[in-house]
């Protein structure tokens, strides 16, 4: 365990900067799902004759946006794990290494 001041301020600085790093990811993505879920429910709902427009054959728009919507969810996942390999993993170990005072 970090014992002086320093390697506190170093481990609490690491957790910052892994806090900050994964918002800056994490708010905008949820914002872009929540958007497409919420979105996708409220045409459901009040736009039925739009979400019934016929694509191609008796595919319809409504069909269409759900699987824009499950293809949204996999693309988003994929991101964020790609994002947290790269970037999250690296300062997730640096700030496990100032915690336990072998940052120094």
């Amino acid at each position: 365990m970090a014992r002086n001041g320093t390697s506190l301020e170093a481990a609490h600085a690491s957790v910052k900067a892994l806090i900050a790093e994964k918002l800056s990811y994490l708010v905008p993505m949820t914002i872009i799902f929540m958007v497409g879920y919420i979105g996708l429910t409220i045409l459901a709902g009040f736009a039925k004759g739009l979400m019934g427009t016929r694509i191609i054959g008796s595919v319809n728009l409504g069909f269409v946006l759900i699987a824009f919507n499950y293809l949204l969810s996999w693309v988003l996942a994929i991101v964020y794990g790609r994002v947290a390999a790269d970037k999250f993993d690296p300062l997730a170990a640096r700030a496990a290494a100032d915690i336990s005072g072998r940052g120094n």
